[in-house]
């Protein structure tokens, strides 16, 4: 439990996802294997931070769209469905409000001015880790932007865990 009495949430990039679901050939059976394993938390009660409705839902479809589009049925695209008809259930996603802002809206106010050259895409994970009072881990599987950045990350007060650092490194 966190100190707000909620229960422990994360962030969780659909790359884990993707990879867990075997469609990243280049990663190697240990990747997998720790992509599986959050996979498996979060389909076992492990709290998954998104965006709430009001804010597009932009995570949750995202997850569903790169999953579903696959036409396979694995573990992460049966927890990218299980997250979408469950995602009002606080025991399973906890929804956070985020600010559009840009000139197109193509980001969150609550996106650090140090992080917004990242590719837009993946703003939405930050915005929510940031928006988000207990401050939530991000989960990252092979983006190696994300991994070249990793002190930014850590400057602005986000906390990238990557699951598949050995692959990045090689």
């Amino acid at each position: 439990m966190t100190s707000h009495g909620q229960s422990e949430c994360v962030v969780v990039d659909t790359n884990v996802l993707a990879v867990a679901e075997g469609m990243h050939s280049g990663a190697s059976d240990e990747c997998r294997a720790a992509c599986l394993r959050l996979a498996n938390r979060l389909h076992n009660g492990l709290v998954v931070a998104v965006d709430s409705e009001a804010s597009g839902e932009a995570v949750l479809r995202e997850y569903l769209k790169t999953l579903k589009d696959q036409k396979t049925a694995g573990v992460g695209t049966k927890l990218a469905v299980h997250l979408w008809r469950r995602r009002r259930a606080a025991s399973v996603c906890r929804a956070v409000d985020l600010t559009l802002t840009g000139d197109a809206g193509e980001t969150f106010e609550e996106v650090p001015a140090a992080l917004r050259d990242l590719d837009h895409d993946d703003h939405k994970w930050i915005a929510v880790a940031l928006a988000e009072p207990s401050r939530p881990q991000i989960f990252q599987a092979l983006d190696t932007e994300w991994w070249e950045r990793r002190k930014d990350f850590a400057a602005a007060g986000v906390d990238v865990q990557f699951l598949c650092a050995t692959d990045l490194l090689a």
